[in-house]
């Protein structure tokens, strides 16, 4: 019920503040309790961050590459998942993988085929990306994956296999 006199208001408004001012003193003086089970046990050891896929090192072949193997359609299927993520922005992650333009996702996600689209940069910066973001969340490698390690040791060819000329001489 609402006071009739502003003397009412008044009296209300400074008990108000004074409780205020006594919560916050004695909020003041109080710890917080902690669990034991999330406390550490030893203290010296370091809490220990999650790892940033920009921070993790790939190994390299010997002329600088990073060698690829997994396939295109495999790169496709990921990214298709990953735009599904609500929130998530293609053309900040493009910018964030390599400043990848649009048309060239477009493109290599316009290709059907297991092979297709394997010259398109955009393979190349989305494999990196997926394959650093599986080594820093601690995922195990595909079947398919370590099938292709034992069949293209240096990595799949980046090229599209599809457009070449094959002449059989008489």
């Amino acid at each position: 019920m609402a006071p009739k006199r502003k003397s009412d208001v008044l009296e209300a408004e400074t008990s108000f503040k004074e409780n205020e001012i006594e919560i916050a003193s004695a909020g003041k003086s109080k710890k917080a309790r902690v669990d034991a089970s999330s406390s550490s046990s030893g203290g010296k050891g370091k809490s220990k961050e999650p790892v940033q896929w920009q921070d993790v090192e790939l190994d390299t072949n010997p002329d600088g590459t990073i060698p690829v193997f997994d396939y295109p359609g495999d790169v496709r299927r990921k990214i298709k998942a990953l735009s599904s993520t609500p929130g998530f922005k293609v053309t900040h992650w493009l910018k964030e993988i390599g400043n990848i333009n649009s048309n060239s996702h477009g493109r290599f996600m316009k290709e059907k085929g297991k092979t297709d689209g394997a010259a398109n940069g955009t393979y190349y910066a989305a494999y990196v990306y997926f394959e650093r973001v599986r080594i820093a969340e601690g995922k195990a490698k595909s079947a398919g994956r370590k099938q292709n390690e034992i069949e293209y040791p240096r990595g799949l060819p980046l090229e599209d296999r599809r457009k070449v000329w094959v002449f059989t001489g008489r």
